[in-house]
């Protein structure tokens, strides 16, 4: 088995890889891809000699097989919402604050192995953030965002655009008389284009807690731009119309039906509209499991529903199985129905692994301690403002396993 030492080294070893490349502005090569890929079977197997012994490995799960292959040509990764885009680039280094902390006060202090990466500026004080700081922030993003906790999968995109197929309509089966001809039926597919769009984040972080705070500050920055981007993407994914650089999010998408409370014969706060939804998408031939995402006041509504002797209500069968998630990024101020009413909400029901969410891997941002805006200046404040922006889209694989239900008081 490796000491700790020469496991480092190897660590070591492939962030150097990655750093070079990213230093030059350019892909691994085929060799030195070949070698990254020799350093993770090495801390592979030493990991897993570790807790099994020296006894050969026998078995790979599918999860591992699936981190560990090189995807076949036109083949495309997908990324479960409990799945970490970090894992397939490990990193156990200095974090993002450190990085930052060495960018804005020249503290390298601890963080050494990022230094040189920080050479390389994109001009007008902007900085590439290095591939494993990038894709563990995304993964901090991920864990926030309340459409992947719901099961929304993630696509990584190595260009401004990637074209997918989904399909629009099944083969249906015929029965046939003896020598008579097959009715043929084929599938229908559609083309959908994923699009880069840029969601911006600005953080403004005291230069006395820089100084002070290493290396907790990691966790801190992190915390701070992923919680703000995590917002940014639930919003387009729920509510994105497309306008002004937005993705499409999922109630503007063409396919996905609207229910307005009133045409569930039922007044919420009530389960019945929850039912009615699930058996829309049962018949749309959707199987399930179903999630639910809904504003908090929606929630404390529905969890004081009581019977008339005052126990809390029972949820009927259908609903039962959906797991539920409450988002603030969802408004208490829509107006709907006729008469207008200024104060209603929507509920968003459906299988949301149909929900792709397409997301470029490198993170860019900017580092001023000299910015300023309406509120106050980096400046006046001795402050360090930061700025990042990474670009993602939203599409929608089967619009017809998503129904929300309108109008909610």
């Amino acid at each position: 088995m490796l000491t700790a030492e020469q496991r480092q080294k190897l660590i070591k070893r492939g962030a150097d890889l990655h750093r070079v490349a990213l230093k030059e502005n350019r892909q691994l090569t085929d060799n030195e891809q070949s070698e990254l890929v020799q350093l993770e079977k090495q801390i592979d197997e030493n990991e897993y000699a570790e807790k099994h012994g020296d006894a050969q490995r026998r078995f790979t799960s599918s999860v591992e097989l699936r981190n560990r292959r090189e995807l076949r040509p036109g083949e495309i990764r997908v990324y479960q919402p409990k799945e970490r885009l970090s894992d397939d680039k490990p990193w156990d280094g200095p974090g993002l604050g450190m990085y930052i902390r060495g960018i804005a006060l020249g503290k390298w202090d601890g963080a050494q192995e990022l230094r040189t990466l920080a050479e390389g500026s994109l001009g007008g004080g902007g900085y590439l953030v290095p591939t494993p700081l990038s894709l563990s922030l995304i993964d901090i993003l991920r864990n926030q965002a309340r459409v992947i906790q719901a099961g929304a999968v993630t696509i990584p995109m190595d260009s401004a655009t990637l074209k997918m197929a989904r399909l629009s309509s099944d083969v249906t089966s015929y029965w046939k008389a003896e020598n008579a001809a097959m009715t043929e039926s084929d599938n229908v597919f559609q083309e959908i284009v994923f699009t880069s769009h840029t969601l911006t984040s600005l953080t403004k972080i005291s230069v006395e807690l820089l100084e002070d705070s290493a290396p907790a500050v990691d966790g801190i920055v992190s915390e701070s731009i992923a919680k703000s981007m995590a917002l940014g993407l639930d919003y387009a994914a729920l509510y994105g119309d497309g306008l002004g650089n937005n993705p499409i999010g999922i109630k503007n998408q063409t396919g996905v039906v609207l229910t307005p409370v009133n045409a569930t014969d039922e007044v919420m706060p009530s389960w019945m509209p929850f039912s009615t939804s699930v058996s829309t998408l049962m018949g749309n031939n959707v199987p399930g499991p179903f999630q639910a995402i809904y504003s908090a006041r929606t929630a404390g509504e529905l969890d004081r529903l009581v019977d008339t002797l005052g126990q809390p209500l029972r949820k009927p069968p259908l609903v039962e199985e959906i797991d539920m998630f409450v988002s603030n990024q969802i408004p208490n101020t829509l107006t709907e129905g006729s008469p207008a009413v200024s104060t209603c909400s929507d509920i968003f029901v459906g299988q949301f692994n149909e929900c792709l969410i397409g997301m470029r891997t490198s993170l860019a941002m900017e580092v001023s301690r000299v910015a300023a805006d309406s509120s106050g200046s980096a400046f006046s404040n001795l402050q360090v403002w930061i700025r990042a922006y990474l670009r993602a889209d939203v599409q929608l694989r089967h619009p017809a396993a998503f129904n929300v239900i309108t109008g909610v008081l």
